[in-house]
């Protein structure tokens, strides 16, 4: 298990004279997106943290973090010493039918790093980045449901789901189906490696490589700025 920790302390902002409207912790992240980007922001100058999350299950009203991993895409470089992965520390984790998925057994689970702690990281870690996952709403649901025990406030970032980007690449049709968009028909499709499928790290690291080539079919399209990137609509 590793964590990246950043190097300094959060910075303090003079607007934090002001009533507070959450945590230190919580207000040190938002002070991030005084500045945020703007949508003619050009690709290249954008900071991504592609993220994942792996889970007890897919109802997110009920289920908890097992584990999270992030990595940072910078100049549409992957930054491989840039990252975010941890065991998340879940004492009532009893196990059941996605340990066949995600291979966290109860013994992981439970001396792993507590929840509060993880998602306080991974907002460091994050900072006011362009966040992106595969079918990434639900990680974020999942981010926001730990941040609301906390005293946290939803996510503010700019979220892009690099199954919605392999839509506008290859739009559904007769022969394209909404299967082929999973992650693993679309490693298959783009020629990548598989290695450490279903850890939230591993994922995270694949779905970046996914990124890489998506966007460089994205830009021959025509797709040059944030703005572009974040039409949901195929092109």
């Amino acid at each position: 298990m590793s964590i990246r920790l950043a190097s300094n302390n959060f910075p303090f902002f003079n607007w934090f004279t002001a009533k507070s409207s959450g945590p230190p912790f919580w207000e040190a992240y938002a002070g991030h997106f005084r500045d945020t980007y703007a949508r003619r922001t050009p690709l290249e100058d954008l900071t991504f943290v592609v993220f994942d999350t792996e889970t007890t299950g897919l109802d997110v009203r009920k289920s908890h973090l097992l584990s999270l991993g992030a990595v940072c895409v910078k100049d549409q470089r992957i930054e491989v010493a840039d990252t975010l992965d941890c065991i998340i520390l879940q004492p009532a984790h009893q196990g059941g039918a996605e340990i066949a998925v995600h291979g966290i057994l109860p013994k992981h689970s439970q001396h792993g790093v507590p929840e509060a702690e993880a998602i306080q990281h991974f907002l460091e870690f994050i900072e006011d980045s362009i966040l992106v996952g595969h079918h990434v709403d639900f990680d974020i649901a999942m981010i926001n449901q730990a941040l609301k025990k906390i005293g946290g406030k939803r996510l503010m970032n700019k979220s892009v789901d690099t199954a919605q980007l392999a839509m506008r690449v290859n739009p559904p049709s007769a022969f394209v189906k909404p299967g082929d968009y999973a992650l693993d028909k679309l490693c298959q499709m783009y020629n990548l490696p598989l290695e450490d499928r279903h850890t939230a790290a591993g994922d995270a690291f694949i779905t970046a490589l996914l990124l890489q080539k998506l966007l460089t079919r994205l830009k021959k399209r025509g797709v040059r700025t944030l703005g572009d990137l974040l039409r949901r609509k195929f092109q």
